[in-house]
């Protein structure tokens, strides 16, 4: 049977794993600087979690559409955003089965704090993003955001965050073995005597910069740029944590 992952079984937590409260303002002004570069009048957040990217969107204006493969994800962010009357809406989805439906209707599509890694192989990688390609008016813009695994040894282990709030703590990292990047994250129960921890393990396919942009330009995209962070403001470099793809549908 296969294991429930810790998205689903603990969606309700996930702020306090991505330690939403903390970083709220400084994604605020991320998201400004992507309003403020691409003037997007509809946004596709794919892999929007929680509702984060997507309501700080709405916030400002854009309709935000966020999609996610995980239900208990879309049902906590519609429960934690319903009443606010923000142009905001959510559905499930998967990337490489992205729905016709939504094909030429949005501005900007963002996948952001490594969502893609989740199509889990190279061939899903392709199929999600034909779909991106799809979901984007012409000159719309995709702005993918992923870890840099290809600055790991074989074998090397990558902290990525340590979170807690009240008697809840989460450990997350990640180690490339071979073409495989697993991500593997620690929930630790301090408030149980004694001290409980669950395990949660997931395995995909590594992703490089190169691979991805190649893979951008047999899905139609043009005019590729590589960045080191979010803001843009940085180039990317082989030792860069993060990998910033802009790219545009032509």
């Amino acid at each position: 049977m296969k294991t429930q992952s810790v998205f689903e079984k603990y969606a309700h937590e996930y702020d306090i794993l991505t330690n939403a409260k903390a970083r709220e303002k400084t994604h605020r002004e991320e998201v400004r600087a992507l309003i403020d570069r691409f003037h997007p009048g509809r946004v596709l957040d794919a892999g929007c979690a929680v509702g984060l990217t997507a309501s700080l969107f709405a916030e400002q204006g854009v309709e935000a559409v966020g999609l996610d493969c995980s239900r208990s994800m879309i049902a906590e962010a519609r429960t934690k955003y319903a009443g606010t009357g923000l142009p905001l809406s959510f559905r499930t989805g998967r990337f490489e089965r992205l729905p016709h439906s939504l094909d030429g209707r949005f501005d900007l599509v963002v996948c952001l704090a490594n969502s893609i890694s989740g199509v889990g192989t190279a061939a899903n990688l392709k199929l999600g993003f034909a779909g991106f390609y799809r979901m984007l008016r012409q000159g719309g813009a995709l702005v993918l955001q992923s870890l840099n695994l290809s600055s790991l040894k074989d074998g090397e282990v990558l902290p990525v965050k340590a979170t807690q709030e009240g008697r809840i703590g989460y450990l997350r990292f990640a180690r490339r073995r071979n073409n495989l990047y697993e991500l593997t994250v620690v929930r630790v129960d301090m408030s149980a005597s004694p001290l409980q921890f669950e395990v949660f393990s997931h395995e995909f396919d590594s992703f490089s910069v190169d691979q991805m942009e190649a893979t951008l330009r047999r899905s139609g995209f043009r005019r590729i740029r590589r960045y080191g962070d979010l803001s843009m403001s940085k180039p990317f470099r082989t030792k860069s944590r993060d990998i910033v793809l802009v790219s545009f549908a032509s």
